[in-house]
């Protein structure tokens, strides 16, 4: 019974392989050790080998540096601790043992390669998300400032012919050295009253568009 309790409380690290596989396979590498100095030659295959195999391949995800080498040797020797202490494996098993190692390994690193491009994709598509928004309020703003200046210059120029008619009006009333024309004044009135509509329906136009600009959104 305490045999099988041991056996399984070998098995308990796998719960922090993914977030420390190297400590995790060296854990599992002490506890083979003491397990085989405690209760000697039993099976344990069952339950220790895949622990190993799942810890070797966490460690095969993470970016290859030397603690990944120091991972995959540290595998290794827990590998050759239970062949030694498990009848059922034996020395023979590292010779295929050995290669099926190397191969979770290999196997986590093209996962953790897979995953990496997912989430860089995410990234990626997330900054041109972005770059979208950012372009897209851009757009609204020179828009708006090219809108705002073609405004600006018919104001400015119907201002200058409501000034012009202003004056035409002034000449038309009496004056000591001239008498008064009353269709010139009319003419004048006429055209301060047209180009004063022309200019308040150009702001309302462009206050509207401004307003359907601000609640459809960039």
């Amino acid at each position: 019974m305490a045999a099988a309790a041991g056996v399984l409380a070998m098995t308990v690290p796998i719960a922090w392989a993914y977030r420390a596989p190297m400590l995790t396979i060296a854990v599992l590498l002490a506890a083979a050790v003491l397990n085989g100095l405690v209760f000697g030659s039993m099976v344990r295959c069952g339950g220790t080998l895949p622990a190993l195999l799942y810890a070797t391949a966490c460690a095969g995800a993470r970016p290859w540096s030397r603690r990944t080498a120091v991972s995959i040797i540290l595998a290794l020797m827990a590998a050759v601790a239970q062949a030694l202490s498990d009848p059922n494996l034996g020395p023979g098993f590292l010779i295929f043992g050995v290669p099926v190692i190397l191969a979770f390994c290999l196997v986590g690193r093209l996962a953790g390669q897979r995953l990496e491009a997912i989430a860089d994709l995410r990234r990626r598509n997330a900054d041109l998300a972005a770059q979208r928004e950012r372009t897209a309020a851009l757009s609204v703003m020179v828009e708006r400032e090219r809108v705002t200046g073609d405004l600006d210059a018919l104001l400015r120029l119907n201002l200058d012919r409501i000034s012009a008619a202003a004056r035409n009006g002034h000449n038309a009333t009496a004056s000591p050295d001239r008498p008064a024309d009353p269709e010139l004044a009319r003419a004048a009135f006429t055209e301060i009253e047209a180009r004063g509509r022309d200019s308040l329906s150009m702001i309302r136009a462009l206050i509207q568009d401004l307003r359907h600009q601000s609640a459809a959104g960039p």
